[in-house]
């Protein structure tokens, strides 16, 4: 670390002064966890009135997310940088999603878009809240690296454990492979990760010293967001899948915040939320299209692009990643 580095660190572990996406009430609204209201009132809504607007909903925001993951490709240009994992791996996907489309495993697609699908919702709360924990000069200490991952990490497998318990037959309404590790070892994962959860949050509120102003109070909302988003949207997902929309919704919505908050303002040229906004416009029009096309070769493509969308997620936002 420079000497200036260090100097902004330490400014802002003993000022609390720490950056923020957008805005204190913006970010704790729109990434934080001010969606866990949004994901409450979406629930009452499901239960009283059904699923149909927050189904068009996700139609929406689906594709949107999808656009936004390859604008930042395409304009950070990570082709020339990170070649393996945006053009090698991605078309390595798409050919075995084909391969087991074609050859018919339904059963095999269905189970990998369940058990990706909970590792990306979780990998992306944990790179949310690393950027505001960067933000705040990196995490304090060893026991906070600890308390931190597993309070990322511990819900996800509470979550798969517990829908593959309640729900061992399908998966969306269509069958998939369950883990099925039983009544004892799901009740001990769930009640392992919500202690590990408060204890994380009352270490991160008053466990860590003097330190305690370097925790950046957004990631703690990430973290608390994340434990319950996942809780809510798989526990209760098992019984009504339409609770699972709930848990994409606030999902999709944390991304595409993201995805644009951290989109640099452009110097000339389009706008900055009409440029961001291409290529979801264009994700948007091609899965109207192929809806419309109603092609069986073309529905593979589908399934495939949200597994490269998946793995992308987890490649193009780390540091070695060649910056805008």
């Amino acid at each position: 670390m420079s000497r200036a580095a260090g100097e902004a660190t330490i400014a802002h572990r003993s000022t609390g002064c720490v950056p923020w996406l957008v805005s204190r009430r913006a970010d704790f609204w729109w990434a934080c966890a001010g969606g866990s209201a949004g994901l409450l009132a979406a629930m009452r809504r499901i239960a009283l009135h059904g699923d149909r607007e927050l189904d068009a909903m996700d139609l929406v925001l689906s594709e949107l997310h999808l656009g936004a993951t390859y604008e930042a490709v395409v304009r950070r240009r990570l082709w020339r940088y990170c070649r393996v994992d945006v053009l090698v791996v991605p078309l390595a996907i798409v050919a075995l999603t084909y391969v087991l489309s074609l050859s018919g495993h339904p059963v095999a697609l269905t189970s990998i878009a369940m058990y990706a699908a909970v590792w990306h919702r979780g990998r992306q709360s944990l790179g949310v809240a690393r950027f505001y924990q960067g933000g705040a000069g990196g995490a304090v200490s060893r026991m906070h690296v600890v308390l931190f991952r597993g309070a990322i990490y511990l819900p996800i497998l509470a979550a798969v454990l517990a829908y593959t318990h309640l729900a061992p037959a399908e998966y969306e309404g269509e069958p998939y492979l369950a883990l099925g590790a039983g009544p004892e070892m799901t009740a001990l994962a769930g009640v392992i990760a919500a202690l590990w959860v408060i204890a994380y949050v009352v270490w991160a509120r008053r466990g860590a010293g003097g330190a305690r102003a370097a925790i950046h109070p957004g990631e703690r909302w990430v973290v608390l967001a994340h434990a319950i988003a996942l809780g809510c949207g798989y526990v209760l997902g098992a019984s009504n899948a339409s609770y699972l929309l709930v848990l994409v919704v606030h999902h999709e919505v944390q991304y595409l915040y993201f995805a644009y908050a951290v989109t640099p303002r452009p110097g000339r040229g389009l706008p900055r939320l009409a440029r961001f906004l291409t290529w979801p416009a264009i994700g948007f029009g091609g899965a109207l299209l192929g809806g419309w096309a109603s092609l069986p070769w073309l529905a593979p493509f589908g399934v495939a692009g949200l597994f490269c969308h998946y793995w992308l997620d987890g490649r193009i936002w780390r540091r070695r990643a060649h910056p805008a």
